[in-house]
């Protein structure tokens, strides 16, 4: 899910948009309006909760201006899905989901809009992809690749149909923060299908980040919008996977470039933890991070600041 911090940014880097002009808009969104630091400090520190009223006028101030590509109908099923999947007093409630399956399947197969061909996969993904724990867990192998296999196969052709989809010039494109989420999903079955303490040294995971091209349409989604740093440090947790040394660097830049908070492994930005404390990130801490290295940087960085503050004198 989009964060509170990645909306006011995405906000923020519209032509015309001064901070002066956000207060206005969001003033049109509600009497009580938000004051400037409170704005403003949300907008620079990644590990801020923002608080009801704040988060109710970012999200439909947000939902204005960059609306969902995909259509509401079907948006709304896939929200009845989750409900229905998190109910744990449904009785049923497999039945029912089984239910569900059958009709988006036949719908995949009704519909020619590529974007509503999209969303049914997608859907049709999430319903495997929630069933890879329960065999994971219980050590039903052979039920488990096959469900890690068709989710996989239901995210690659949500994934297709939003290539195509984007081909065409008369339609407005489907930007690069959905297709970095729907080609996450891809990657998402071949991590959750393994425990957490293995993936480091998991082929299937290992392959895949190797031979796809996720690490480079993490950097093209940066590209285009730096300040998703959910992205920057999943692309350096992955890239310590793959014990890339050159990418383990790019993305801490990354994060650093955005908030030099990032510079302690320790800090723990909004509903995630500290890289110092994941799993994942143990080659990179080990053989790229070092103590050295993070000193390094952060001289590098303080003295590019001076720099600019010598060229406004």
């Amino acid at each position: 899910m989009t964060t509170v911090f990645n909306k006011i940014h995405r906000l923020k880097q519209q032509p015309g948009w001064t901070w002066d002009h956000f207060l206005t808009e969001i003033d049109k969104c509600s009497v009580a309006g938000i004051d400037e630091k409170t704005l403003y400090s949300h907008y620079r520190e990644p590990h801020k909760k923002p608080n009801g009223h704040l988060e109710k006028l970012i999200n439909q101030l947000h939902d204005d201006c960059f609306p969902n590509p995909f259509s509401e109908d079907l948006n709304r099923l896939m929200r009845l899905y989750n409900h229905l999947f998190s109910c744990k007093k449904h009785i049923g409630k497999e039945k029912d989901i089984q239910d569900l399956e059958f009709f988006l399947q036949h719908q995949s197969q009704r519909e020619d809009d590529l974007l509503r061909i999209s969303r049914l996969h997608w859907l049709l993904g999430n319903i495997e992809f929630d069933r890879i724990p329960l065999y994971r867990d219980n050590g039903m192998l052979d039920q488990l690749a096959l469900c890690k296999q068709q989710a996989i196969n239901h995210y690659q052709k949500s994934v297709s149909a939003i290539e195509a989809h984007n081909q065409h010039p008369a339609q407005a494109a489907v930007g690069t923060s959905h297709l970095y989420k729907a080609r996450h999903n891809i990657l998402a079955c071949y991590l959750n299908a393994v425990p957490q303490a293995s993936r480091s040294k998991d082929a299937d995971i290992i392959n895949y980040l190797k031979a796809s091209n996720y690490i480079a349409m993490s950097k093209q989604t940066l590209d285009a919008e730096p300040f998703q740093w959910t992205i920057a440090r999943n692309g350096l947790r992955f890239s310590s996977l793959i014990e890339n040394e050159v990418d383990v660097k790019w993305f801490f830049m990354a994060l650093v470039s955005l908030s030099r908070r990032f510079l302690s492994l320790d800090y723990e930005p909004l509903n995630h933890g500290a890289i110092s404390d994941g799993e994942d990130f143990h080659w990179a801490i080990d053989n790229v991070l070092t103590s050295d290295y993070l000193a390094s940087v952060k001289v590098a960085i303080q003295e590019k600041g001076n720099g600019k503050a010598h060229e406004k004198n």
